[in-house]
């Protein structure tokens, strides 16, 4: 839960901040985020942030169950921690610049999902809900990557909350998107350690799947596996 904590909040701070600017921007033009007063413009994105993580937590819960089954196949279970961990390694340095991002292949998606956006003129506070839930879908390598530990918590309630708790960690940055776009220094060395954590896990997957091939012993922190 800490590292899906600090993937969602260094990862939010490098890339949601440029990736998600845009999408403010246009939330900005709904009707119910112009809405006068204030307080009722602060309720209608904050049940906007909470659609959006109540997608990210049933993604997480699907994922989950989909990690708990495959894992139930001892012989899959070394196959699948060392393609986790090269989905990983290249999240990570796709993150930071070395290689194309995975959004790249979503751009058709991406497209429609703007359109879609777009097409809300109602100023009801329930619809801002409705746009969170769809902003939780818009394609993400962020996300992508979140959702594979969500997939190795090998539990379907483990995985909800992790991609709870992942969903709760970008709240910061994305309520400070404006301010944060500008800060062009923060979002590197923000990149820069969110890329450390993709890497440390896509390490201990690759660990995992050696030692189930037996070429490395397992690691125990207590009564934890770590691989």
């Amino acid at each position: 839960m800490i590292a899906s904590f600090l993937l969602g909040l260094l990862g939010s701070l490098g890339h949601c901040v440029g990736m998600c600017s845009a999408i403010v921007i246009l939330f900005d033009r709904q009707p119910i985020f112009r809405a006068a007063p204030y307080g009722q413009n602060k309720i209608a994105w904050l049940l906007a942030h909470a659609g959006r993580i109540t997608t990210y937590t049933l993604l997480g819960f699907i994922f989950g169950i989909l990690g708990q089954t495959l894992w139930s196949f001892g012989n899959l279970q070394a196959t699948l921690s060392i393609l986790f961990a090269i989905i990983a390694f290249y999240m990570a340095s796709a993150f930071i610049g070395l290689t194309p991002s995975p959004e790249l292949l979503f751009s058709g998606w991406i497209q429609r999902w703007g359109r879609a956006i777009r097409n809300f003129k109602t100023a009801s506070l329930w619809t801002s809900y409705l746009l969170g839930l769809l902003w939780g879908l818009l394609p993400c390598g962020l996300i992508l990557t979140a959702l594979i530990t969500a997939a190795a918590s090998k539990s379907a309630l483990l995985g909800a909350m992790t991609m709870f708790v992942f969903g709760i960690a970008t709240i910061p940055s994305l309520f400070a998107v404006k301010w944060l776009a500008t800060k062009s220094l923060s979002r590197l060395w923000s990149r820069g350690l969110a890329s450390l954590v993709m890497m440390a896990f896509g390490f201990q997957f690759a660990m995992r799947g050696f030692a189930s091939l037996g070429m490395v012993d397992h690691l125990m922190l207590g009564s934890f596996m770590f691989w």
